[in-house]
């Protein structure tokens, strides 16, 4: 098989499964990636209702479906892999002559690139709580094909994703993908609400592309920036917000607090806005996430 999109059902591609549905017509290529972190559940569950339920009769070109993208970190339950302890959303687009999860970003970046459309969905994993959010890269404008496809996904907000090499998203959008990435929840769980919104989702991108008979959703979600604020203490994690809810500059949201009780560091507000994720591990460490708070562009 000289290339993966060439296949039909399922197929091996660098030790990673992946399924593959050639349209009844011709059409783009679009991939779709989940469980690059092996503690996230929503986004693989979500792929593996697509992969049993697309019909290629609907379909215009390719649809590639990777729901686990790091089998072994899912079988380790984390996020980091157990063979090197690196983290492949943060090891692309890979080396060849690299470490084990080097190697398995460079073999799926390899394929990935050539697709016109992706999407990459992910959760807060074991030790993070997001609201659902469809991030995107570029500017607020209909004209961006990024944020276009990030209104049609459905979810509440859309996060305008801080630029971060290494990311499986940031990487194809540099070599022109149009891509989006998208958190749902987190804490460990498998939320049965997100594996609905991440297929349907799907589904309504896909549309929208043209891959996929019928008409997309209406554009919808609150557009919103912001990065993660990180822990300078160590000790436990107590939210003082929760998620989703509106706050203004200067709000506490979460503290960090001593054995004795002590707070060891404090984490305000640094703008109106709206809580898009906090540390859902009571546990945290110097450098660890704590606060998300996203404000309206």
């Amino acid at each position: 098989m000289t290339s993966p999109w060439n296949a039909s059902g399922w197929v091996t591609v660098s030790e990673v499964d992946a399924f593959l549905c050639q349209g009844a017509t011709p059409g783009p290529r679009v991939a779709v990636t989940a469980g690059v972190h092996g503690d996230e559940y929503e986004g693989p569950s979500a792929l593996i209702e697509l992969a049993r339920s697309i019909d290629p009769r609907e379909l215009s070109g390719t649809l590639a479906l990777v729901p686990v993208a790091n089998p072994p970190a899912l079988v380790a339950g984390t996020r980091t892999s157990p063979s090197d302890g690196l983290n492949l959303a943060r090891t692309f687009p890979g080396d060849h002559e690299g470490s084990a999860t080097k190697r398995l970003a460079a073999g799926l970046f390899d394929w990935l690139r050539e697709a016109s459309f992706a999407i990459d969905l992910h959760s807060g994993g074991l030790e993070y709580d997001f609201v659902p959010l469809a991030g995107f890269l570029g500017a607020t404008v209909g004209e961006n094909p990024s944020f276009a496809a990030a209104q049609r996904f459905g979810l509440p907000y859309l996060w305008s994703l801080p630029p971060t090499p290494g990311v499986l998203s940031h990487e194809l959008g540099e070599i022109g993908t149009t891509v989006i990435g998208c958190e749902y929840g987190g804490a460990g769980r498998l939320a049965a609400s997100g594996v609905r919104a991440y297929a349907d989702g799907v589904r309504s991108c896909l549309r929208h592309w043209g891959v996929l008979d019928g008409q997309p959703g209406p554009p919808l979600g609150t557009a919103v920036t912001g990065d993660w604020l990180l822990a300078t203490a160590r000790g436990l994690f107590v939210a003082e917000k929760s998620l989703g809810v509106r706050v203004e500059s200067g709000d506490l949201i979460a503290r960090i607090i001593d054995v004795r009780g002590d707070d060891r560091q404090r984490f305000h507000a640094t703008s109106d806005g709206v809580v898009l994720g906090l540390r859902s591990k009571a546990f945290i460490s110097a450098g660890n996430w704590g606060v998300l708070i996203g404000r309206n562009i």
